[in-house]
C-alpha cells in the first residue's frame, strides 16, 4: 500500500478545515464518514498471533547485502517424520561482484532432533540440549523470541543470553505496579505500561517499561523496555546509563516464508 505523507497531510487539513468551519456544522456526520473511509484503510490489519508450535515449513532470514553485492541468508527447515521432528539450518554466502567466478556457497547444519517444552524449542545436538524461546506460524518463525509465559510474565532464551520479568499484575489491566526484574533487589522493581504516540507511517505501539528505584531519594531509573506492535513482534530495548537506547541484547530473529516479506 503506497500512501505518502503528503496525501495524509492533505486529508488531515481537509478534515480540520471542514470540522472547524461554522458553516459546515451540519455536515459533520458526512465529514466523520469521510474520515473513516479515507483513514480506515491506512491502518494495517493485525496479523494472526504466532504461537510456540512446531509446523512443517521453511523460513528465511535475508541478511543485508553490501554495496558490491556480498551478503548472507539463513534458512530454517522444520520437518516431521511420523512422531519425530527435525530442524535444519541452511546458510548461504553470496559473493561480491568483484569475485567474478565465485558462486554462492551453501552450508547445511543438521538435521537435528527437536521438541517443544514450555514455549522453548529444544534442539538435541551432539548429545547436548540447546533451548530457545520461539514463536511460529506458516508465514513467520521468530527464533529466538520474546514470549509471554502468562499474564504479566515475559521470557527470552537463546544460547547466549536470557531473561525473565514478572509484573505483580497484568500490565494491560493495571498499567503501573511492582515487578521482578533481573539484577534488581526485591521491592525496588516497577513497571509502567504506556501507549506510544500515533504514527502516520507505522502501526501504533506500546511500551512496557521496567524501572529500578536505585537511590535514597526514591528516584526511578528505566532499565529496559519491551516494545509491542500490531504485528505481534515483541522487541527488547535496553536503556544505558547515558540515557541512550541499545538493541544489541536479547534480540529476536525473524525468519519469513518465501511468500512473506514482513
Amino acid at each position: 500500500m503506497e500512501v505518502t505523507f503528503f496525501r495524509l497531510r492533505a486529508v488531515y487539513d481537509l478534515l480540520s478545515t471542514l470540522c472547524h468551519n461554522p458553516n459546515m456544522l451540519k455536515t459533520r456526520s458526512t465529514v466523520c464518514f469521510l474520515g473513516v473511509v479515507l483513514w480506515g484503510p491506512l491502518l494495517p490489519a493485525q496479523e494472526p498471533a504466532v504461537r510456540p508450535n512446531l509446523l512443517e515449513g521453511k523460513w528465511t532470514e535475508h541478511g543485508v547485502r553490501n554495496i558490491i553485492g556480498a551478503g548472507t541468508e539463513t534458512t530454517v527447515i522444520l520437518k516431521k517424520n511420523g512422531n519425530e521432528w527435525t530442524i535444519t539450518w541452511e546458510f548461504v554466502r553470496y559473493p561480491s561482484v568483484n569475485e567474478k567466478t565465485a558462486r554462492p556457497i551453501l552450508r547445511a547444519d543438521g538435521p537435528y532432533p527437536v521438541t517443544v517444552d514450555d514455549q522453548e524449542l529444544v534442539v538435541t545436538r551432539e548429545g547436548k540440549e540447546i533451548r530457545s524461546t520461539f514463536l511460529c506460524d506458516p508465514q513467520r518463525l521468530i527464533l529466538p523470541a520474546i514470549v509471554q509465559k502468562k499474564p504479566g510474565e515475559w521470557a527470552f532464551r537463546s544460547e547466549a543470553e536470557s531473561f525473565v520479568v514478572r509484573c505483580e499484575n497484568d500490565p494491560f489491566k493495571v498499567p503501573v505496579g511492582k515487578a521482578e526484574i533481573p539484577g534488581v533487589p526485591g521491592g525496588h522493581g516497577f513497571y509502567s505500561y504506556e501507549e506510544a504516540p500515533r504514527s502516520l507511517s507505522s502501526p501504533r505501539g506500546q511500551y512496557l517499561r521496567f524501572l529500578d528505584r536505585s537511590d535514597e531519594k526514591g528516584q526511578l531509573f528505566e532499565r529496559f523496555r519491551l516494545i509491542f506492535d500490531r504485528y505481534g513482534s515483541t522487541r527488547y530495548e535496553a536503556i544505558l546509563e547515558t540515557g541512550e537506547r541499545s538493541r544489541h541484547a536479547c534480540q529476536p530473529h525473524f525468519f519469513f516464508a518465501a511468500d512473506k516479506t514482513r
